[in-house]
């Protein structure tokens, strides 16, 4: 007797597995597609936004660009500007304790003395500052022209306390002295314009040539 073998057929109970992975490769081709269709966005300058720079590249916050030796400057007429807001409190708090009597004439005069000292000083360190611009020169001058007053001042309030009344003369010399602190912040202020001026001259000198050599094109 002769076996007859029939062929058996295997049915994939789970055919839905197959039909995943195609799916998943359709979505992933089409995200591509449409991802690689989509134009950069433009940025301020016209242009996409991996040539636009994202954050300012220079140094400072200010709107106007400094040449370094004159930055560095300016942060040297910040110091300045520090100092003599102490040396105007100082006198504040030495006529404060005298006319409370919380100090006495000797200590009052004392404090006076040595605030002279101090701002000879500080007339010295400003005059001989190192770096300062060229363009700068002339304020740099008009400021130690105007600092030079401030321990004259003191000198006046010395005489005022020591005067034989009953403390005009040393609130006048005091007023004076006040007067003195002012024209020196306002000389530091002069010099602070007149940086910014120079900045500005020389940006508009450079657009203007620039324009001038695109017309002469």
């Amino acid at each position: 007797m002769t076996a007859t073998v029939w062929p058996v057929l295997s049915h994939d109970p789970k055919h839905g597995r197959w039909i995943l992975p195609i799916i998943i490769t359709a979505m992933v081709l089409l995200t591509y597609t449409f991802v690689n269709g989509i134009e950069p966005a433009a940025g301020p300058s016209g242009q996409p936004d991996d040539d636009d720079v994202a954050f300012p590249t220079t140094p400072t916050s200010s709107t106007t660009t400094f040449p370094p030796n004159v930055a560095a400057f300016m942060v040297t007429l910040d110091i300045f500007e520090n100092q003599l807001q102490q040396f105007a409190a100082d006198v504040e708090r030495i006529n404060g304790s005298w006319d409370s009597r919380e100090a006495t004439f000797g200590e009052t005069g004392q404090a006076f003395d040595d605030l002279k000292v101090q701002l000879d000083q500080w007339e010295n360190d400003i005059a001989q500052v190192d770096g300062v611009p060229p363009e700068l020169a002339e304020g740099h001058v008009a400021l130690v022209i105007e600092v030079s007053d401030l321990a004259l001042k003191i000198e006046d309030i010395i005489l005022g306390l020591e005067a034989p009344d009953d403390g005009t003369l040393r609130r006048t010399a005091s007023a004076e002295y006040s007067v003195a602190i002012q024209e020196v912040a306002d000389a530091i202020t002069a010099i602070r314009d007149l940086a910014s001026g120079g900045a500005a001259d020389t940006s508009g000198t450079t657009t203007g040539d620039t324009t001038a050599g695109n017309t002469e094109a």
